[in-house]
């Protein structure tokens, strides 16, 4: 199985977004048959798929999509969740799990910063994918807006 570990990093205003990074090296008991061969060096920067859940959705959501794109291909997966959204910390007087498209876009942006910061992730390949409401609308945005961004699902 992929590793998973628990993550947290700042948003541009501060407040603390958390969720999950996912590397693709396999554990002992994961089947050579049925994972990619896997990356000699932990320390090789790969790509990144940084995945965004819908609205008010949570990342846990994501985790069966994380583990299978990481088991699968040669990439690293991060998934978060929104500030005042599930895991991650909420603005000063802001409603717990308020939709707010602007927030949510830049929370993207900021989670692209993160994986570009990362030793092991390669920063000029990072990628996004949204499900739902944030696949059709934050994720287009963000690519429309950052010059980072080279592709989006």
């Amino acid at each position: 199985m992929p590793n998973k570990t628990n993550v947290s990093f700042p948003a541009s205003d501060g407040t603390t977004l958390r969720g999950h990074f996912y590397t693709p090296f396999p554990s002992a008991s994961t089947s050579p048959s049925t994972t990619f061969s896997p990356i000699t060096a932990p320390t090789t920067p790969i790509p990144c798929l940084i995945l965004s859940h819908g609205g008010t959705g949570l990342a846990a959501w994501l985790h069966p999509y994380a583990e299978y794109f990481t088991l699968h291909l040669p990439i690293s997966c991060l998934i978060f969740d929104f500030r005042g959204i599930g895991e991650s910390d909420t603005d000063a007087g802001q409603v717990r799990d308020e939709l707010v498209p602007a927030e949510q876009q830049s929370d993207i942006q900021d989670a692209i910063t993160y994986v570009q910061s990362r030793e092991d992730v390669d920063a000029e390949r990072v990628g996004i994918w949204g499900s739902s409401y944030s696949g059709g609308e934050y994720c287009v945005r963000v690519c429309v807006c950052v010059s980072e961004c080279l592709c989006e699902v």
